[in-house]
């Protein structure tokens, strides 16, 4: 039975360029994730000033973004280096680490949202101590854990059906698929769900504070000075648009880069496997392995803290 599935799939293969250019996509993609990734974690180590229950979810999300250039995207280049010939231990592993941090991201980044939505909407309430920020930390990586080892249990009790052959094999409409990528969708969705509206109400309640702030300058018994108010009026609308771009940027971030790769997953156990699905898989996969670059961007030096703390850090402003 197995020689005739691989038979049938002996045509799946990715051309030289492709593999080429997917390779060096994704060790770009490395490089500027490590980079950024340490930045954040050697600011948040070395300076004390920036250290708080946000940057501490910042952190995490840093160190999580540091494991998935150093561990997920290497094996995802030895998996197009390698195509079509890996052990169904290989895939179930790639999938396994990929999935586990993925989540771990997308956990962290609803603490955040959290964090930044209290933050807006009650600025003069405590919103996390230390102490739950790092048990909500610890929450994540044991939730991470889980994800690891739902492909295993899976492999182990279908490893007698296994070959070696092209991991899409494993995960299309094939004769003995795993079911374990199915999960991708709803988790995925879920935390779109979460994200989004959180993200628009706290664009909402940051315009809304703007615009009173806007009033008050208007509406003050001493009158400023024309070029005063002109210029008050014009921070006001600088502000606006920066939250606007900023709510934007991580909306799109989070969900437009993964929301290919997760809708591509689920939808591949109802289609044949094809030259074209293999290369649309490999693309979407460095598109989502792309929010890792933006992730320190977004969420680290954003924040004028961290961008004091890093000027201050380089060798020639010392």
């Amino acid at each position: 039975m197995f020689s005739n599935i691989t038979s049938e799939y002996k045509e799946l293969g990715l051309s030289p360029g492709f593999k080429i250019s997917i390779i060096i996509v994704l060790g770009l993609e490395i490089i500027f994730g490590i980079c950024a990734s340490c930045t954040v974690l050697l600011i948040y180590w070395n300076k004390r000033s920036v250290r708080s229950v946000a940057t501490k979810f910042i952190a995490n999300l840093a160190l999580i973004d540091l494991i998935i250039c150093c561990v997920c995207v290497p094996f995802t280049i030895a998996r197009v280096s390698g195509f079509a010939y890996h052990s169904a231990l290989f895939c179930c592993w790639h999938e396994a680490v990929t999935s586990a941090l993925r989540n771990a991201s997308f956990i962290t980044l609803l603490l955040i949202c959290y964090d930044r939505y209290k933050s807006v909407t009650n600025p003069f309430v405590l919103r996390l101590t230390h102490l739950k920020a790092r048990r909500a930390v610890i929450l994540v990586w044991c939730l991470s854990t889980v994800s690891v080892i739902a492909p295993f249990l899976e492999w182990r009790w279908k490893a007698k059906t296994f070959w070696s052959s092209a991991c899409i094999l494993m995960f299309s409409e094939s004769k003995e698929p795993c079911f374990f990528r199915l999960y991708y969708m709803p988790s995925f969705l879920l935390s779109c769900t979460i994200l989004l509206p959180a993200y628009l109400r706290i664009s909402k309640a940051a315009f809304s504070r703007v615009h009173i702030q806007a009033m008050m300058i208007r509406t003050s018994f001493i009158v400023p000075a024309t070029f005063t108010q002109r210029r008050n009026e014009a921070m006001v609308r600088q502000k606006e648009w920066k939250i606007a771009k900023m709510t934007g940027a991580v909306v799109c971030s989070v969900c437009g880069l993964w929301l290919p790769y997760t809708t591509l997953t689920f939808s591949m156990y109802f289609m044949r496997p094809s030259n074209l699905l293999v290369r649309l898989e490999f693309v979407f996969l460095a598109f989502g392995y792309f929010n890792c670059v933006l992730n320190p961007l977004l969420y680290a030096f954003t924040k004028e803290k961290f961008r004091t703390a890093f000027w201050r850090t380089l060798p020639c402003k010392k």
